[in-house]
Order: structure tokens, then C-alpha cells, then sequence
């Protein structure tokens, strides 16, 4: 039946303005963060392409060693970063270690720990508590290696095993507060969280938000685990035979605003031709700004050879395909670029998959940025730096990867310190770590081989070693964040400790390290990490160059091997 006419104008208006503009867009405040919101958060490739609305820091609870305080004071590089803690206390009569705790609205993004609790035969440990908005009933209460390894509550995708480790992505939003304790003395462990500015509207989550949105979980983990296939969008292909040396293979995408939201390297010959992941080069370019300058294989994890893998945003196969998934918005124009820095012709195909952006002052530019080989002794232990931002954006993730020259030797004890905004200038870092394969989602306890290599939504160990499945070798690991993500103002330094362990620190124990890291920024962000033409045409190191400076430097300090 037809309404009435004619309708009173000034209703039609208000419905008009209810239905277009609800009542927080019109105050310009955000919409409340909910269990919910974060599933589709999660499940959204393109939300890391934006500033975050509502803005939060991105902070880190971790077993780091107590001892260091400041950057240019004693015990920076102490170690023993398994047994850390914040306080202790009583609940309910019971005694607890608190790791974690924070005032004011947020939300815990992920947790690792160890699937051994001091002891590799103890795959229980304590049980974790999550206490939030000041109460003391604990949210979760179980097995803290249970739970991260999806063998408590929580299954795949949102918690797994991965290497002698596990790692839960559940999100926990908290309206006013949160404090995990466990009811152990602590050993290794990491909590990463978000703090929302005070008046975020937050709900907090209840063991009901998990029954209430199963439908939602389901969507999401089948997202999150999909395997790359023909996405919706508009097709910009261009392939040839053969890209001489030199010479660069080039799509000039359609006007925009637009963004990239697939694009797909093949090199067929590849696995013939190990060298020229090396020297066949990433180069894309947005609204006249190059932002990404990365050798094929090392952005794809496959620095040294063809290594399959398949995260959310990255996907290597055994014939030759390379895959990115990660959003790349542009305003206006667009090129990417493979461009071959070998003295031979190599077969390339390059193809962009497209949507339409709505660029708005939210909006990001995505870079991956390299830093190439740099070979490091023992001593002095050093923190090697990955990149240094100024700028504002999100820092998204990144790769490492290792040669390492010596049989049943152990490279990652080596912390992430990550200082977001003005850490740098107080000397501390906003994320201070326990240990390289922790900060990648695994964990030591035995030296690592073959059989630890495994790929998550948002974790890869790709690579390790490859002589006798010993550490000798390449290792190479990934981590890329969604959640997780570190949204910064106006920097962002990241720097690795280089740490061969305690118990090796001497000046002829070599590691030859190289890394790449990928971010979001606003236009004019700037880094430290240059393009980097005569180190991507050299031949990649082996172990027989790497061996052959480690003797000379035995040598020169006049050392028996």
C-alpha cells in the first residue's frame, strides 16, 4: 500500500539525516569497539591501509630481562628474559604472578608462550588469568599452554601450535581494564594489547561474546585461511617471454583512487635460477612516491631459494607464483614495477588485481623496505637495526632471515626492541622482547630443524638451515600483524639484538643477517632503508663465502678454530 501524500517534509528530512549520518558519525565519534567489530577487523585485509578510527598505542607485556633499564646503561643485553614479571599478589586467596596489566579501555591482540614450562616434559604449566574491568572473576581461567596451543578453549585459527610454541589471536576487549596473572611463577611469555584513549567505548568481553558470535568466527578463520584465488576487481595484466637485463617489466595501473588488492609475480624458471630471487626487484611506485624497493625473494621470504609458504597476506607456491595480498591504495596513479638486475634474460609475469578507494585523510601508503647482507661477529653484541620511520603510519610486519656458518649452533636469542613515537629519546623501547623465535611465534628449548618449519595467518617459519636439518644454513622467519598492528605518530625504530647466545659470544662466530619491513604511511613518510642496486645484482652469500671471512678473522686475532 502507498504512504499517504503528502508526507510532512520535515519527518522525510530527519529519517533522511538518521539513515545517513547515525548519531556518532554526526558527533564524529567513533563507533563502540566490540568482540564483534574485531572479528571483522581481523577478517579485513584493508584495515591496516587506514589510520585507525578509534586511534590506540600498540604496547607489549613480556618476561624481558629486568635488568635492562636504558639504552646506554649495563645489562642492556642481559639475556635471562624468561622469567620476568610485574608484581605479585592475592586473589581470592589465591597467589598469583602478574604479567600483564593496564587501566583505562583496550584489548589483549595475542599471546605466546613456550608449549614447556621450564621443564620441555611439562606441556601444562599454570593457568593463565584474565581479570577485566576490576573484577575478580577471572574472564578465562585455564592452562596457559593449553590455551595458546588450541588444546584449551579456543581452537584454529584463533589459537595454534606452531613450533615447540604457541599462539593465541582470540581478541579480549576490556572496558576499563585488565590484569593477567598466572598462578606459577612466570616463565617466557609476550602479551601484546592495544590501550584506546580514555572515553573509547569498549565492551568487554564475556565468555558469552565466544557463544554469540560463532557464525562470525567461522567467517573469519575460513578468511583468514583461504588460499589465494581470483579476487573481485578489475584486471591489469601485462606479460612477457622474456625481460632482457636491465630491463624492467611495468604496469602503469588505472587512474584512481584505487587500490591494489592482489598482485601475482610467476617466474617459471625459478627453481633453475635460485640467483635471480635475488636479483629480480619489486618497485612500485604510488602517487608519484616510491615506496617499495625489494628483491623478489627476499619480500616473499625465499632470500636464497624457493621456499612455498601461505600466510593471510602472503602466498609462495612450488611453481614459481609469488602472491601479495596486502592493500595498496593510491589517490591518483600507480606503477609497479619487476625490474631484473641480472646479466641474464629471465621470464616474468606480473599481474594487478584492482578496487575502487575511497581516499580520504585516513588513508596509507603501503612500503616494504630492504635492508641487504650485513655480515656480524659474536662480540660486541650490537642491536641491528631494521628500519627507522618518521613519519605517522602503522608498522605491519617483517621477514629475517639468517646464514648461519656452524653445525648444532643456535642464532635467535637475540630480543626485539621496538620504540614507537619518543621511546627513543627516553632510551627504552615500547616493545622490548625475550628472544628472536619467540618474537616469530616459536620457541628453542632444543636446537630447531627441519620439522619446525610452519605457516599461519600471521606467522612463518619458512626456512631452517638445510645441511643435515640442522640450523647450518638459511633460516628465515616472518611475522606480519593485523590486530597486533603498531600504529605510530611520528616514528618508528626497529632493532633486533644480534645474539648468538650467552654462551657463544666470541668475536669469530659469524651471522650474516638480512631483513625487510613492511608499514603503512601517510604521504612523505620517510625511512633509513634506501634502494639498494649493487647489492641486489651480487650473489647472494653461502656458507663458503661466510666460512672463509670467519677464518680470516680467526687469523687476524690469532685464534685456533
Amino acid at each position: 500500500m502507498n504512504p499517504p501524500y503528502p508526507i510532512r517534509f520535515s519527518l522525510f528530512l530527519a529519517l533522511l539525516c538518521l539513515a545517513l549520518f547515525p548519531p556518532a558519525a554526526r558527533a564524529g565519534k567513533s563507533p563502540a569497539v566490540t568482540f564483534e567489530s574485531l572479528l571483522a577487523e581481523m577478517a579485513d585485509p584493508a584495515a591496516v591501509a587506514r589510520l585507525p578510527k578509534p586511534e590506540y598505542r600498540s604496547l607489549q607485556a613480556s618476561s624481558y630481562n629486568r635488568e635492562s633499564v636504558h639504552r646506554d646503561k649495563p645489562g642492556w643485553f642481559a639475556d635471562s628474559d624468561g622469567l620476568g614479571f610485574i608484581r605479585e599478589t592475592d586473589v581470592a586467596g589465591r597467589h598469583e604472578w602478574v604479567v600483564m596489566e593496564h587501566a583505562g579501555p583496550g584489548c589483549l591482540t595475542r599471546i605466546w608462550t613456550p608449549y614447556f614450562y621450564y621443564d620441555l616434559a611439562n606441556h601444562t604449566g599454570p593457568n593463565v588469568r584474565i581479570y577485566l574491568d576490576g573484577s575478580e572473576t577471572p574472564v578465562l581461567d585455564e592452562s596457559l599452554i593449553e590455551l595458546v596451543t588450541a588444546r584449551g578453549s579456543i581452537k584454529n585459527p584463533f589459537a595454534t601450535y606452531t613450533a615447540r610454541a604457541g599462539d593465541l589471536y582470540l581478541p579480549i576487549p576490556f572496558g576499563r581494564s585488565c590484569r593477567v596473572t598466572l598462578s606459577q611463577k612466570p616463565f617466557y611469555h609476550i602479551l601484546n594489547y592495544r590501550a584506546y584513549a580514555q572515553g573509547t567505548e569498549v565492551q568487554t568481553f564475556t565468555r558469552d561474546s565466544i557463544s554469540r558470535a560463532t557464525s562470525q568466527m567461522d567467517r573469519t578463520g575460513r578468511i583468514l585461511t583461504a588460499k589465494p584465488s581470483a579476487t573481485p576487481g578489475n584486471l591489469a595484466e601485462y606479460s612477457t617471454r622474456n625481460l632482457p637485463a636491465g630491463h624492467s617489466l611495468r604496469l602503469n595501473l588505472q587512474r584512481g583512487p584505487r587500490s591494489v588488492t592482489q598482485f601475482t609475480v610467476t617466474v617459471p624458471d625459478i627453481i633453475k635460477r635460485p640467483s635471480a630471487l635475488r636479483s629480480t626487484v619489486l618497485v612500485f611506485s604510488f602517487d608519484g612516491e616510491n615506496t617499495v624497493w625489494c628483491p623478489l625473494g627476499d619480500f616473499f621470504g625465499s632470500a636464497d631459494s624457493l621456499h612455498p609458504f601461505h600466510t593471510f597476506q602472503r602466498t609462495v607456491t612450488a611453481a614459481g607464483e609469488f602472491i601479495g595480498r596486502w592493500p595498496m591504495p593510491y589517490r591518483k596513479s600507480a606503477t609497479l614495477e619487476v625490474l631484473n638486475l641480472d646479466k641474464t634474460p629471465i621470464e616474468v609475469r606480473l599481474e594487478a588485481r584492482l578496487d575502487p578507494w575511497e581516499w580520504n585523510n585516513r588513508s596509507l601508503h603501503f612500503h616494504a623496505n630492504w635492508r641487504p647482507d650485513e655480515v656480524v661477529p659474536g662480540t660486541p653484541f650490537r642491536d641491528w637495526n631494521f628500519i627507522d620511520i618518521n613519519g605517522r603510519g602503522i608498522y605491519v610486519g617483517d621477514a629475517w632471515t639468517v646464514l648461519n656458518p656452524q653445525k648444532n649452533t643456535w642464532w635467535g636469542e637475540g630480543d626485539e626492541k621496538i620504540y614507537v613515537d619518543d621511546a627513543w629519546d627516553a632510551g627504552f623501547p615500547t616493545h622490548f622482547g625475550t628472544g628472536t623465535e619467540d618474537y616469530y611465534g616459536w620457541a628453542g628449548g632444543v636446537l630447531p630443524t627441519r620439522d619446525d618449519e610452519f605457516s599461519t595467518p600471521f606467522l612463518a617459519n619458512i626456512r631452517v638451515g638445510g645441511v643435515d636439518g640442522h640450523t647450518e644454513g638459511y633460516n628465515i622467519s616472518t611475522r606480519t600483524r593485523g590486530l597486533d598492528a603498531i600504529p605510530f605518530q611520528t616514528r618508528l625504530r626497529f632493532d633486533m639484538e644480534s645474539s648468538f647466545g650467552t654462551d657463544i659470544r666470541n668475536p669469530w662466530n659469524l651471522l650474516d643477517y638480512s631483513a625487510v619491513t613492511f608499514w603503512y604511511g601517510t604521504p612523505g613518510a620517510r625511512q633509513n632503508r634506501p634502494p639498494q642496486s649493487d647489492a641486489a645484482s651480487a650473489p647472494i652469500p653461502t656458507l663458503e663465502t661466510l666460512r672463509r671471512q670467519s677464518e680470516s678473522i680467526r687469523q687476524r686475532v690469532g685464534i685456533k678454530p
